[in-house]
Formats: C-alpha cells, structure tokens, sequence
C-alpha cells in the first residue's frame, strides 16, 4: 500500500515538474519580451518585476518533490560515497526524516500566512499593477506537505527495502568506495 502511495507522489512530482518547466519557459519569455520592448519601444511591460519574483519562486516549490525523490537536494557527496551501504542506509533515513520535518515547519509555518493573505486579499506591487500572493502562499503550503510525503516515502523505502540516493559516483559507474549491493 505504502509502495503504491509512494507512486502516486512520484508521479505527482513528476507532473508538477513539467508545469515547472512551463512556467520557467513563459519567465524567460516574458523577461526577453520585457527587454525587447525597453530597447525597441521604449515601454518596459508594467508588472514583469513583481511576476518574476513570485513566478520564481512557484517554480523552485514546484520542483521540490521531485528533486527530493531522485535525490538531489544538497549533500556531501564526498561524505556519502565513503560510506558502506548500511551506512548510506541509516543516512538515507535520517536525512530524510530531518528532510520531512524542516518542510513539515515550513509548511506550518506558511498556513497562516496564507489564510491571512486570502482574506484581506493581500496584493502584491504597485497602484498600476498588483499581483495576489495567496497562490505563491499556496503553493509554498502544498507543496512543502508534498515534500514531506516524498520525504517520509523516501525513509520507508531506505528501511524497508534499504534503497538509498546514489551519488554522482553511483550514477556515473565508478567503482568508488563505499559502494554496497543495491
């Protein structure tokens, strides 16, 4: 059941990363557009500042899930490629439940923010152009509690089935030390 629920936030992570790259595709576009119209025009596009700001943000949340899943958030890949499999196991599991709580907090941490934000309709820039910031409050909430499940899959996969994050050495087939049966 466990293993079924962690494909379904793999794949929920894999979606979220493609809307990700959209987004980071209509950024760049909208920012070359931006410059485009400043050099030619004359008329820099009112609002790009306040929408990269936040758009940059929502694509960074948006891939987290996944990058935590094929593990690749920060880590001393020094460190973990010295270490023997068991160990690589007991790291997997207590970076994964640090993991787990540090977005746990952060997502805590945001629910308030982003009720406030939607009840008093908190808008974001100037007169001429204001952007809401309940959907980056929002997007921060969910997928940090994202996070967490892809955390907490990733823990019980390293105790029940002893998987850990290969390093960079793992994937590029070197026989460096440390490396344990899979």
């Amino acid at each position: 059941m466990l293993d079924r629920v962690g494909l379904t936030i793999e794949k929920i992570g894999a979606l979220l990363k493609y809307v990700a790259a959209g987004l980071l595709i209509s950024v760049a576009i909208l920012i070359a557009f931006d410059v485009v119209m400043r050099s030619v025009l004359n008329k820099p596009i009112i609002g790009v500042a306040e929408i990269v700001a936040n758009g940059i943000v929502i694509i960074a949340y948006l891939q987290l899930s996944y990058t935590v899943r094929i593990g690749a958030m920060l880590r001393s890949e020094f460190l973990v490629s010295r270490l023997g499999h068991r160990a690589r196991v007991l790291f997997e599991l207590a970076v994964s439940l640090l993991g787990a709580l540090f977005f746990g907090l952060i997502a805590w941490a945001s629910y308030t923010p982003l009720t406030r934000s939607i009840s008093s309709r908190e808008f974001e820039g100037y007169a001429s152009f204001q952007v809401p910031t309940w959907p980056l409050r929002a997007t921060i909430l969910t997928c940090s509690i994202l996070a967490v499940l892809t955390y907490l899959v990733v823990a019980y996969r390293a105790l029940r089935h002893g998987e850990v994050s290969y390093t960079a050495a793992d994937r590029a087939g070197t026989d460096g030390p440390g490396q344990g049966a899979v």
